[in-house]
C-alpha cells in the first residue's frame, strides 16, 4: 500500500511540476510575442483600431494573450485576443499563434490568410514550422526560449521586420 501511495504522489508532483513548466513556457512566450509588436511593421492599414492576437486551436496561451491584453497595448490600439478554431473562423489579425496541437495544420491556415490577404504574423511552436510557412517558431535553445525567423514567410504575409527582430533569432531563413 505505502509502494502505491507514493507512486501517486511522485505521479502528482511529476505533473504539477510538468504544469508548471509548460505555463512558464507560455508566459516566456507571451512576453516575446508582446515584444515582437515592436519589432515588426504592419501595413499602414492594420495601425489603427484594436491590435488583434489569435489563437488557432485550443492552447492554454491564449490565457497569458488575455491577460497581457488587460494591461497593455500596443502604441495607441487596444489588444484584443481572439480564439479561430477552423479555416472559416479565420479573421483579420495581426498575430496569428498555432500551437502544438495545430500545427500540422499551418500550411492550410497560411493559405487561407493569404487568399483572405491578411498581414499576420504567424507564430507556431513546432520543429519545422518555418517550412509550412509560419514566420516564427519557438525552441528551446541550451534551456531558454528562443525563436527561430523567416523572412521570407514575413515578406510573403506583407510584414516588414525590424533589424532587431533578426538579429534576435537563434536562425534566420
Amino acid at each position: 500500500m505505502k509502494k502505491f501511495y507514493l507512486f501517486f504522489v511522485g505521479l502528482f508532483v511529476f505533473t504539477m511540476t510538468t504544469s508548471l513548466q509548460a505555463q512558464e513556457q507560455y508566459k516566456m512566450q507571451s512576453m516575446f510575442v508582446y515584444n515582437f509588436t515592436r519589432m515588426i511593421a504592419w501595413p499602414q492599414a492594420y495601425q489603427s483600431g484594436d491590435f488583434v492576437i489569435a489563437v488557432y486551436g485550443n492552447s492554454p496561451i491564449i490565457n497569458e494573450f488575455n491577460e497581457m491584453a488587460a494591461s497593455r497595448q500596443v502604441g495607441s490600439q487596444r489588444i484584443v485576443v481572439r480564439q479561430f478554431n477552423s479555416l472559416s473562423d479565420i479573421q483579420r489579425c495581426h498575430i496569428l499563434f498555432i500551437g502544438g496541437n495545430q500545427t500540422r495544420n499551418i500550411a492550410q491556415v497560411v493559405a487561407k490568410l493569404k487568399e483572405d490577404r491578411i498581414a499576420a504574423l504567424v507564430v507556431s511552436d513546432a520543429p519545422s514550422s518555418l517550412n509550412n510557412g509560419s514566420v516564427v517558431n519557438f525552441v528551446m535553445d541550451g534551456g531558454r526560449q528562443r525563436y527561430e525567423l523567416s523572412e521570407g514567410n514575413a515578406r510573403a504575409m506583407g510584414l516588414t521586420l525590424g533589424a532587431e527582430m533578426t538579429r534576435l533569432a537563434i536562425a534566420v531563413k
